[in-house]
């Protein structure tokens, strides 16, 4: 089934008959190679810093007091991220409490919570995040690879 909202969100439904549990993934066509886009509703494109994908996915997960990973926990919910070339992804799976999780998922995402204090915290991760990863052997041969094919 699909479906398209009036803000123009897309909606998939695909049944897997004999499956217990739900898999719900809330998708944006904005990755970590993306720096402009056009808000809803404007003509004109708006330039970010590199790396605001990967900081969204990182900050969605923040509230004002606590987080959203014990929420999702305590109804029953797996809950992860993760931010691509093109697109970041937030997701949950979950056997029971699918709706309430669907309504938590698309707020978290559309009605995100920002401080001064947490934006400057979550550079310091992001940046022990990249690290990490750019000592991984796998990592360097990715990246390098790709760089060769782009020149």
């Amino acid at each position: 089934y699909e479906a398209q909202m009036d803000n123009g969100l897309k909606v998939f439904i695909i049944p897997k008959p004999g499956f217990q549990k739900t898999f719900v993934t809330y998708t944006t066509q904005f990755g970590s190679l993306d720096s402009k886009f056009k808000p809803l509703g404007s003509d004109e494109f708006v330039t970010v810093p590199d790396g605001v994908a990967h900081f969204l996915e990182h900050k969605l997960f923040e509230k004002e007091e606590g987080d959203l990973f014990t929420d999702f926990a305590e109804d029953n919910a797996q809950v992860n991220a993760f931010t691509s070339f093109d697109r970041t992804s937030y997701l949950f799976s979950a056997t029971s409490n699918v709706e309430s999780n669907i309504l938590r998922l698309m707020n978290m995402v559309e009605t995100p919570y920002f401080t001064e204090a947490t934006v400057e915290k979550e550079k310091g991760i992001i940046a022990e995040e990249i690290k990490m990863y750019q000592e991984q052997p796998g990592y360097k041969l990715m990246f390098n690879t790709l760089r060769a094919m782009y020149k």
